[in-house]
This record gives C-alpha cells, sequence and structure tokens, in this order.
C-alpha cells in the first residue's frame, strides 16, 4: 500500500482555547466553568489551573510562526465563548473579538486555513448558574454567539465547527463529575443530550444564514466499545455505554433520529421540529480518535455501565502498548471507527479532528526532544487513516493533537500530548522530534519511512 496522501490532503494541529490561551481574567474576558472548577480544590491534579496555561493569548504570533516553519496547511482552534461574550449572552467584548481577529490574520497571512471550533468545553459561568447545558436555554444563547461569530469571522474562515466531543463533556461534566461543572446528576446528564444536539441544529442554522459557503459539522469523540468479558451483563453493559457515547449525538446530528435507548428516557424533552432542527445537511462529521473503549457493569455508575482502569482487566495489557494516559495503542479501532463512520452515515466528508499521544518527553542533554514513541504511534495511526482513505472513507484532513503541551484539564500538566514541548516555568517551546516528522510528512505528503 503507497503511504501517499491525496493531492489537496490537509495537514493541521489542533489546540483548544482554555488549554493554550492563558489570560482568564483580562480584557475583559467572563468567568467559564473551567476557571471556577480548576480553582475548587481538589479538582484537578496539584490543584493546577489554567491561568497561564502556554500564554498563547501573548505568544500567538510565534506559536503560529513555528506552524509555518513546518508549513502546516491548517491549525484548528477553540474560541473561548466567555472571552467573546462575558455573560455568555448580551453585550459583546470588543478586546476579546480582537483578539480573535488578529490570529486569523496572522493564519491567513501565513497561508494557514483556520478551522474555528466555537466550544471546547469552556462555557460562560453565568450560563452554568442558571442550569448549563441542562437547560433548554442554552440552544439559544449557543445560537446566538455562533452568529457572532459568523457574521464578525465568516470572511476569514470558511470551516467552522460548532461543538468538541459532546459526549465528553456531558458524560463527565454531567455524569460522573469528573470535569467541569462536576455534576452527578442522571436527569441534568439526560436533558443536556437533546440540549446539546438542538444547540448544534441551531447553530448550524445561524452559521448558514450568513454564508452558505462556510462549512459546518460538528466534533465527536467516537471509539468501538469492547465488554471487558463475555458475560451478559457485561455484553449488555457494552450496549447501553456504545449507545451513549457513540450514538447520542451522531444519530440525530446525522441521521435524525435518536436511538430507542435514549428516546425512551428523554421523550418528554422533545418538542415538535426539534427532530428537523437538529438533523441538519452537516458538511462535515469532525472525529476525534485515540483508542477504543473497554465497558464493564457497574450498578453504582448511574448509567450502570462505564469505561474501565485497566488494572481492572484480569490479564494485565503490556505496558509497551500503552502510552503515558495509560490508553491502549490500537491503530485497528482507528481503522474501524473511520470506516463504521463511512457505512453508517451515508459516506460523509470526515475531517480528522484530533489523534495524538501523551509521553512524558524529557530533553537530553543536549537540550533536544526525541519523542520516538510519539512518531511511531504516529505512522500506525497514519498508515490506518492511509488504509481507510484506500477503502473508500472521504477523508479530508488530520488534525494531530497537540500542537503545544497544554492543560490536560483535570490533569493537570503532566501530561503532555504536544509536537512541540512547552517549560511551564519559562514558557520555552523547543520543537520535538515528532514537529520535524510532522514537516517531513507534510513536505513529501506520505508517511516517512
Amino acid at each position: 500500500m503507497s503511504n501517499i496522501f491525496p493531492k489537496n490532503f490537509i495537514w493541521g494541529a489542533a489546540t483548544s482555547s482554555y488549554q493554550i490561551e492563558g489570560a482568564t481574567n483580562i480584557d475583559g474576558k467572563g468567568k467559564s466553568i473551567w476557571d471556577k472548577f480548576s480553582h475548587t480544590k481538589g479538582k484537578v491534579a496539584n490543584n493546577e489551573n489554567g491561568d497561564t496555561a502556554t500564554d498563547h493569548y501573548n505568544r500567538y504570533k510565534h506559536d503560529i510562526a513555528l506552524m509555518s516553519d513546518i508549513r502546516l496547511r491548517a491549525y484548528r482552534f477553540s474560541i473561548s465563548w466567555p472571552r467573546i461574550l462575558p455573560n455568555g449572552k448580551g453585550k459583546y467584548n470588543t478586546k476579546g473579538l480582537d483578539f480573535y481577529s488578529k490570529l486569523l490574520d496572522e493564519l491567513l497571512k501565513k497561508n494557514i486555513k483556520p478551522f474555528i471550533t466555537l466550544y471546547h468545553w469552556d462555557l460562560p459561568q453565568k450560563i452554568q448558574d442558571s442550569g448549563g447545558w441542562s437547560n433548554r436555554d442554552i440552544t439559544k444563547y449557543f445560537s446566538d454567539y455562533s452568529y457572532l461569530i459568523a457574521k464578525k469571522f465568516g470572511d476569514k474562515c470558511k470551516n467552522i465547527i460548532t461543538l468538541n466531543e459532546p459526549a465528553v463533556f456531558s458524560t463527565f461534566g454531567y455524569l460522573d463529575g469528573y470535569m467541569a461543572p462536576g455534576l452527578k446528576n442522571k436527569k441534568k446528564y439526560l436533558s443536556s443530550i437533546h440540549n446539546i444536539n438542538l444547540a448544534h441544529g441551531f447553530a448550524y442554522k445561524s452559521i448558514k444564514s450568513i454564508s452558505s459557503k462556510i462549512k459546518v459539522g460538528c466534533t465527536l469523540n467516537m471509539a468501538p466499545c469492547l465488554a471487558v468479558s463475555n458475560s451478559s451483563k457485561n455484553e449488555n453493559a457494552k450496549i447501553i455505554y456504545d449507545t451513549f457515547w457513540n450514538r447520542a449525538y451522531a444519530d440525530p446530528m446525522y441521521l435524525g433520529i435518536y436511538p430507542k435507548i435514549i428516546e425512551k428516557k428523554i421523550q418528554h424533552l422533545i418538542k415538535q421540529n426539534d427532530m428537523k432542527i437538529i438533523n441538519q445537511k452537516n458538511d462535515f462529521i469532525g472525529l476525534n480518535h485515540y483508542q477504543h473503549i473497554r465497558v464493564i457493569c457497574d450498578r453504582k455508575n448511574l448509567l450502570g455501565a462505564r469505561s474501565i482502569n485497566l488494572n481492572e482487566l484480569p490479564k494485565k495489557i503490556n505496558k509497551k502498548k500503552l502510552t503515558s494516559m495509560n490508553w491502549e495503542i490500537v491503530p485497528d479501532a482507528y481503522y474501524n471507527q473511520i470506516m463504521e463512520l463511512k457505512n453508517r452515515y451515508n459516506n460523509p466528508i470526515i475531517h480528522l479532528t484530533e489523534n495524538g499521544c501523551s509521553y512524558p518527553d524529557a530533553q537530553n542533554k543536549k537540550g533536544k526532544i526525541i519523542d520516538t514513541k510519539r512518531i511511531s504511534f504516529l505512522k500506525k495511526y497514519l498508515k490506518a487513516v492511509k488504509k481507510a482513505l484506500r477503502d473508500g472513507a472521504r477523508i479530508k484532513s488530520y488534525f494531530v493533537w497537540s500542537l503545544l503541551d497544554n492543560f490536560e484539564w483535570s490533569l493537570g500538566y503532566k501530561k503532555r500530548f504536544g509536537i512541540i514541548h512547552v517549560n511551564f516555568k519559562t514558557l520555552e517551546r523547543t520543537p520535538k522530534k515528532s514537529y520535524y516528522f510532522y514537516a517531513k510528512l507534510i513536505k513529501k505528503n506520505s508517511i516517512p519511512k
């Protein structure tokens, strides 16, 4: 199989606002749920927070120069909703808009195609105070915010992603309490599922009302689910988890229906025309993927099913097959997930909006970072992408996660996903060996040997 990619394939890198920007309380920015959550003792490893992160807010020109140096073709970043609308609604913040306008201008100057994500988890705290995603009113606020961004930046950016990983921020934010806003409330979780879907539909309509030329989709974190054993209770748990993780958003957005398991639980929330609003003619599916998910029955969990810690497996997995997140390296799962999107959702255009791995990445005596494990990971996963392309999947791009080491949510700063190392004390950037690997990949448009 040839390692050469299609001629116009887009090679990109991705980041998110709260993880890199810092500047959390300057230039009129409002407070987000992650500002509150990360400042709540015990919620984040080492009680760390994103107050400074990588200081991208002040260093964006330097970071874009690093992108340009390897001829990066696209950059996926998210806009901080509370930086634009400090209260989540109402009067907008001019300084916030100015920052993203300058960022977009700098990208375009360097011939880097921008992909905007409207929501990557940093919800305005004021919106959360009135229920956040569990309150149907949020669908209007998100629609208004989407309209504003499309109106201000639609001439500079032709690809907009409404939401990043709805299954993650709904499950971990409202059901498990692991991430902001840190709730464990099944009723609010179920409400959030429908409101998130509805918000996407309204946002799509808002953006398209500005320009039909803007391409709009949603990024979903999807992965094949495996039962931890073949017992009937674990097999049933797998079906439940797969339904809520992989189907709760993709099916209504792209097929216009909820899976029956979910529809039964949220029927009372669905109003007339809701499903028409949710099921827009999306221009693409964004896929984030890292590994498959092993599922176990757990009656204490609000769903009765959960993903497992690998220590719970009866047979231990070879640590060489794990990243430092304890995530399994399974490129076949990537191929299988891409092909399932192709077959289940009528062969849509796919943007691979996140894929990558975390490793410790220590500097050697010469100050270089030889992250050979990351390069090995990328080669394996990119071969899976190539195989899916050969088998008819309409993949248009690949975005490595992440451009920079950053604030990794509840795990703080210990986990490093970047192809550029960040010294979190000095904020110095050091390109890793994987950065140069990516440069070669972009130049040749093929996987280096």
